[in-house]
């Protein structure tokens, strides 16, 4: 059967997810943390990791060092978006002895989040952070918590608020107490503070500082105190063909397909890949647009990216149409950093009848091959979409 030269992409565009990632595997990853007095370490189920150095101002110590294991069946929180964050793994310390003074603010640390990749508007969950010693009302120090953001790379990046911190405002800078008062009884929203902020832009780093004011009753305590406990989260882009094709999911970061990706499952965070039912907007294959071409038994399609860092592009083509994308429907190419496009080749079968087929592409910031359509990645984007072959 003889075919046009033009091979025309319909309008039926699915999913993509733009991250950084190792090579794309099929598997879930389990979200876990580590911590220690001067150093916490993180993994995310799409495998980008994080490490948490932690620098003491003055005199403060770290007088514990917890880590908060990832559980799926923890209860929602409601100063928390996604509510089910506590699903995931996190660090919780305990600041002692820095320096106090009644109706003062303390610097206590400064926190430096490094990331494995450039990672694009993470979430910042902050639970429990506040403090309060001694043994009665009469004997007590609360202090009331505040977060700076101080620095980042490549650039000082911004916060903007997603969810709870009753009794705080969020700023572009920081986090801090609307008031601070002499409290009966803490609670999230009085001396503790409970909430989401956005880290927004594309960050590899950030610093934060944590602050305490001290609100002192009768002789106060013998010791000052903040506990401070964090969740990270991450925006991230997945597949959207029917259910037989499998399930892809990425972290967004600095490199993707098109020229631009939307962050999806903003609801909820997951230890497994998730699937959208729906087109969220992938502009990698646009309605009309004839980018594919065929050249004697070769199909090539020029697929345009944004790439931030060195990347490898993977296409699959289901041209049996058994409903699954098979390791000899695959196509791969690197793409300096800087690209615009990406030149994808694959020889055509004996036997290719005219009618739409599924499609595909996933882009990961490393140069190993991506040999599985399904699973994590730590970076880059899926989409998916329906192309045609046109007699």
């Amino acid at each position: 059967m003889a075919f046009r030269v033009m091979v025309a992409c319909t309008a039926t565009a699915f999913v993509g997810f733009s991250g950084v990632a190792p090579v794309a595997r099929a598997d879930s990853a389990p979200s876990s943390f580590t911590n220690s007095p001067m150093v916490a370490s993180g993994r995310t189920p799409s495998g980008v990791t994080v490490t948490v150095r932690k620098e003491m101002i003055g005199t403060a110590r770290v007088t514990s060092a917890e880590s908060s294991s990832a559980n799926p069946a923890a209860p929602d929180d409601e100063y928390l978006i996604p509510a089910n964050t506590k699903t995931s793994a996190g660090f919780v310390d305990l600041y002692e002895d820095f320096e106090a003074e009644d109706g003062e603010w303390s610097d206590v640390a400064l926190l430096t989040f490094t990331f494995s990749r450039p990672v694009r508007d993470p979430r910042l969950h902050v639970f429990g952070t506040g403090g309060s010693s001694g043994e009665s009302r009469k004997r007590r120090d609360d202090y009331w918590p505040a977060v700076e953001l101080v620095g980042g790379v490549p650039a000082r990046p911004t916060f903007s608020w997603a969810a709870g911190f009753p009794g705080y405002r969020v700023t572009r800078g920081a986090i801090t107490p609307e008031r601070v008062y002499p409290a009966r009884s803490t609670t999230c929203g009085v001396v503790y503070t409970c909430g989401t902020a956005k880290v927004n832009g594309t960050v590899r780093a950030f610093t934060i500082k944590l602050k305490a004011h001290d609100v002192r009753k009768g002789r106060g305590a013998s010791m000052s105190q903040l506990w401070a406990a964090f969740k990270l989260s991450l925006a991230e882009d997945v597949s959207d063909a029917p259910a037989s094709y499998g399930v892809a999911s990425h972290a967004i970061t600095d490199s993707h397909l098109g020229w631009s990706v939307s962050d999806d499952h903003t609801d909820a965070v997951s230890m497994t890949p998730r699937a959208l039912p729906l087109d969220t907007g992938d502009d990698a294959m646009e309605a009309g647009e004839e980018r594919s071409m065929l050249s004697g038994r070769r199909c090539r399609i020029s697929v345009p990216v944004t790439a931030g860092s060195s990347s490898r592009v993977a296409g699959w083509i289901d041209f049996d149409r058994d409903g699954r994308f098979d390791a000899d429907e695959r196509a791969s190419t690197l793409v300096g950093e800087g690209a615009e496009d990406a030149e994808l080749t694959w020889p055509l079968p004996e036997s290719l009848p005219a009618g739409p087929v599924w499609m595909r592409l996933r882009m990961v910031a490393r140069a190993e091959p991506v040999d599985s359509p399904t699973g994590w990645a730590d970076s880059g984007e899926v989409e998916d979409h329906q192309i045609e072959f046109v007699e």
